[in-house]
């Protein structure tokens, strides 16, 4: 009877497709489709960030630009169009608009980047909680199953010896099967991200990841409303504070900022809300440039 309790717990386990879910698991975990082409790193060239020296070169441009659209106009490269747009109008506008329209598709490819990745993490989460889902859903009636099998099978034999082994064996089953349900990290998950931008945050190091003009707006200082702290660190103090409770050691320690890992569903959330975060950051972007674009009129 005590094979039989046990057979029948095992066959209820069991139920799935191992194989299948290998399979799925294989191609979700795989290098990301979200990451750009090969041929689609950015040009590395210096942008100074000595801004002190910039605004002090460029007296004429502070009477009609704020600071954040000078050191735009400075990281664009169009300082000298937009001194000299009266002599040579034609030419340096449509230079002018070139710099600007490039800005914003590196803007928008980044953007595309990790609002991609942000949904790619939160599918493998969903599917890691699903799986645990339908393992809670087994192991609740397998547990069910054994109490009730134990349950019967005392009612049926009479020897003494064998109905307490009976019992006991059955009650230690659904205990144990009871218990598991109560495992709070359930299935895990390898997850491999060679290329990783959150990465770049945390280090606060460009590994031509990101473009130098975006680096540039984000690592500047300057550019950010209070003037003192730039965008990036900003968004790095957040993610201490809001996805680590506060401990930086933790956060140094994440799997979400080195080549990959283990991950449980959480941890595939709390990534996911980075890349969101760090879309929005980028994102913001635009507000600079439109602002330029305003104060030019």
């Amino acid at each position: 009877m005590r094979r039989i309790i046990t057979f029948t717990v095992i066959c209820i386990l069991l139920n799935g497709c191992t194989a299948s879910r290998k399979s799925v698991e294989l191609s979700l975990t795989k290098e990301s489709y979200c990451s750009p082409p090969d041929n689609s790193t950015w040009i590395d060239y210096p942008i100074s960030h000595n801004i002190d020296s910039v605004l002090a070169n460029n007296p004429e441009l502070r009477k009609k630009f704020s600071v954040p659209s000078i050191l735009l106009i400075h990281a664009l490269g169009i300082s000298d169009d937009v001194k000299h747009l009266n002599e040579d109008t034609y030419v340096r506008m449509q230079h002018i608009h070139d710099k600007v329209l490039l800005a914003n598709s590196e803007i928008n490819a980044i953007t595309a980047e990790l609002d991609c990745e942000g949904e790619r993490m939160d599918q493998i989460a969903r599917y890691i909680e699903d799986i645990n889902s339908k393992r809670t859903t087994r192991l609740t009636v397998a547990s069910i199953v054994a109490g009730a099998l134990s349950g019967v099978a005392g009612a049926f034999i009479t020897n003494s010896g064998w109905n307490k082994g009976v019992a006991i064996g059955g009650g230690v089953a659904a205990i144990g099967l009871g218990l598991a349900t109560l495992n709070p990290k359930g299935r895990k998950i390898e997850l491999l991200h060679k290329r990783n931008l959150l990465r770049n945050v945390w280090q606060e190091q460009n590994n031509h990841d990101i473009s130098p003009f975006l680096w540039f707006m984000l690592t500047e200082k300057r550019i950010s409303n209070s003037g003192t702290t730039s965008l990036l660190a900003s968004l790095r103090h957040r993610w201490i504070r809001y996805q680590f409770d506060g401990d930086s050691s933790q956060a140094a320690a994440s799997v979400n900022f080195t080549d990959g890992g283990t991950y449980l569903a959480d941890d595939l959330h709390a990534r996911a809300a980075m890349f969101n975060q760090l879309q929005a950051e980028i994102r913001s972007l635009d507000q600079y440039i439109n602002t330029f674009l305003r104060e030019q009129q």
